[in-house]
């Protein structure tokens, strides 16, 4: 059984009086407030090819986001992957564990300090279905009650969001339907052209968007024009490299 959590609590009475349209905001809002975190983001299906984000509470949060997203893998990807929490106290050392990304982070992510990642699940002790990040603009290692307050914290989050009274309505900021939707979009389109998975057609757009330096918004958006656009069935034609 949970400790009581002042910042749990915080988090379900936020829940309890927000609009249900405005809860992914309210979450990420409450959560800034009842931690000594800088920022915080709220991700479903983070470690799978449908991944999309629900909120980040500013550009910094935001562009942690995008760079996990592009990378496909990060402390938030590793959190919902293997269910446990993801403790990164300074976010410009040696991140072995995810080579793209820690580069990527050093070079893209010069404002953020530490990251702190923890699964959202179905239930206690169960599947995960997203993750919360939390993020400082320097490194941080708080100690352990910091720590569990901030994992009572993101799982009470979960809760509010999967007890939810009904299915979240939901409509993505501009910047989130180009980086997360359009992409979404490019990667079935290129999926179905190919005969390949989904995860592969992202994997593709993934290693152009690594390889050449541009966005990964700029590879879809070129995919989508190219293939909607009269492409022929086996992919010849001008494109994104790697995506045929």
């Amino acid at each position: 059984m949970r400790e009581p959590s002042a910042a749990a609590e915080q988090v379900m009475a936020a829940a309890a009086e927000a609009d249900p349209r405005d809860l992914p905001e309210v979450l990420c809002a409450t959560l800034c407030r009842a931690l000594p975190v800088d920022g915080a983001t709220l991700s479903l299906l983070t470690d799978t090819p449908d991944r999309q984000l629900l909120h980040a509470s500013g550009t910094a949060a935001l562009r942690l986001e995008q760079v996990q997203f592009e990378m496909g893998e990060g402390p938030c990807v590793t959190a919902a992957a293997t269910g446990g929490p993801v403790i990164v106290a300074d976010l410009h050392g040696r991140l072995t564990q995810w080579p793209l990304f820690g580069s990527a982070a050093r070079e893209r992510l010069p404002e953020i300090g530490a990251v702190y990642a923890f699964p959202i699940t179905d239930g206690d002790g169960g599947h995960p279905v997203g993750s919360v990040d939390l993020l400082r603009l320097e490194p941080w290692d708080p100690d352990e009650a910091t720590l569990q307050e901030c994992a009572a914290a993101a799982h009470a989050v979960g809760l509010a969001l999967l007890t939810a009274p009904a299915v979240l309505p939901w409509d993505p900021t501009p910047a989130m339907e180009a980086h997360w939707g359009r992409t979404h979009r490019a990667a079935g389109v290129l999926s179905q052209r190919m005969g390949v998975p989904v995860d592969e057609a992202l994997a593709r757009m993934r290693a152009d968007a690594f390889g050449s330096g541009r966005p990964l918004p700029d590879i879809a958006e070129e995919t989508l024009a190219r293939l909607l656009g009269g492409a022929t069935e086996d992919g010849h034609g001008h494109g994104p490299r790697g995506s045929a």
